[in-house]
């Protein structure tokens, strides 16, 4: 039995030794890329990465497919990689992998194709990778050595004999969106009287948190003014990222006379949002009670000065509470008039002491 054992090793030996030349157990690690598995089975890393202005929640998938007859393939032949929170900028996708089981395979060469499934129903900004990746699977006996098996695979890209990687990444390319745009307006109102003359009103529009303000704006704030009653726009404000920002609205009390000046400061929160085709941006103002508004209007109170008062022609020479110098002439009229009366009741008195 012995010399039959050794006979068999002998004749097995060049067929072994061709084949750890060919393909040995530490080839693929000394380049770095290999992918190494375990005993009996590999995972073969896969990613997604997506440059430019994604879609939110789009599903990208990756398929795999034998080319030898008899490889084993994994659990499911296509993997999805799903995009989550995309933003404006580069998203790599949820960590995938396909797991290759060779338990119950034969010794040998094994060979795959790796590719990107581009969606049916695309928004047509989009360009999807897609490279091929053509993997080779080796399963062995390390080192000769028969009472052992080792998984090891060699992945290349575009071609069988392209580069070499380690991962097998898809880059999708998407154009940038529109940017979402508003034009917030504000509206002056004057309550009470009306104003002799136009006066001029000024507005400011505050970011939060550095939320983006229109062209001109300075320091966090843009101004804007508005003469008499009217309304005007602050400015186009462009987003080019999804979130949430907020501004404040207020007006400048410039403490002009006869004027009650609106105290009111607005909250306007604008929220944006990736669609497929454009960013869509949605507004709502609130003061500082919470309540809701349409628009941001400030209404000013304006008292005219009070008039003096004077005597009406043709009318009974009544004088009205308040006219002085009217009031001081009457008054010297009635005493001339009251001397003149005294006056003559004197002279009648010495004609009659004169006649007796």
């Amino acid at each position: 039995m012995k010399i039959k054992h050794r006979l068999m090793a002998a004749a097995l030996a060049p067929a072994l030794l061709l084949l750890a030349a060919l393909f040995p157990a530490n080839a693929l690690a000394v380049d770095g890329h290999a992918i190494k598995g375990d005993a009996t089975g590999v995972k073969v890393p896969v990613s997604v990465t997506t440059s430019g202005q994604g879609i939110p929640g789009e599903t990208y998938t990756v398929k795999i497919e034998a080319e030898t007859d008899g490889s084993p393939m994994p659990e499911k032949s296509e993997i999805s990689v799903k995009g989550e929170e995309l933003k404006a900028g580069t998203y790599n996708g949820d960590p995938a992998e396909f797991v290759l089981d060779f338990s119950n395979a034969r010794i040998g060469i094994y060979k795959y194709r790796i590719y990107q499934i581009a969606p049916e129903n695309t928004t047509g900004r989009v360009e999807y990778d897609g490279t091929v990746y053509y993997m080779t699977v080796t399963y062995e006996h390390p080192n000769g050595d028969m009472g052992k098996t080792l998984v090891t695979a060699a992945v290349h890209e575009g071609t069988p004999e392209g580069t070499k990687v380690a991962v097998c990444n898809f880059t999708n390319t998407y154009a940038n969106l529109p940017a979402g745009e508003i034009d917030p307006p504000v509206t002056k109102k004057i309550a009470g009287d009306k104003p002799a003359k136009k006066s001029t009103f000024d507005f400011v529009l505050e970011s939060i948190d550095g939320a983006p303000l229109p062209e001109g704006a300075k320091d966090g704030k843009l101004t804007t003014s508005i003469e008499g009653e009217g309304t005007i726009e602050f400015g186009k404000i462009d987003y080019t990222k999804a979130g949430t920002y907020e501004y404040r609205c207020y007006e400048i009390d410039k403490g002009e006379d006869g004027y009650t000046y609106d105290k009111t400061v607005y909250t306007m929160r604008v929220a944006v949002t990736e669609g497929t085709k454009n960013f869509k941006v949605e507004r709502a103002i609130v003061d500082k009670n919470g309540k809701e508004h349409d628009s941001l209007t400030f209404v000013n109170t304006y008292k005219a000065p009070a008039k003096p008062a004077t005597v009406k022609k043709g009318g009974s020479g009544v004088v009205k509470t308040g006219d002085t110098n009217n009031a001081g002439a009457v008054v010297a009229l009635g005493v001339i008039g009251a001397v003149v009366v005294a006056g003559a009741v004197v002279m009648r008195r010495d004609n009659k002491k004169e006649e007796k």
